[in-house]
């Protein structure tokens, strides 16, 4: 079964969401465009400054470690079945 089949697409009326209006039409795209330009523009910013902060710490710490400690632990909170994950990682780890 392919993945369309697995997801029916929703139903919604498209004619009664937008505005009929072309004018009013325009202006909701551009809105909804200059906010999502907002959005990209804020992305970036906290892009940079996440650079800057790594640089700034490189030489007090091994960040890029760090880095990867902080991804497992995050991974490791987002386990559901604690129990499994600690015997897959007991086996894993005894095959190093």
């Amino acid at each position: 079964m392919s993945k369309k089949q697995l997801h029916k697409p929703k139903n919604y009326n498209v004619d009664a969401m937008q505005p009929d209006e072309l004018n009013a039409l325009r202006a909701l795209v551009k809105e909804f465009i200059d906010r999502v330009k907002v959005v990209d523009n804020e992305i970036e910013t906290l892009k940079e400054d996440r650079k800057k902060l790594v640089e700034e710490f490189k030489s007090k710490l091994d960040v890029s470690t760090l880095q990867v400690a902080l991804r497992v632990i995050k991974l490791q909170q987002g386990v559901q079945h604690k129990d499994t994950y600690d015997l897959f990682c007991e086996v894993l780890q005894g095959e190093s």
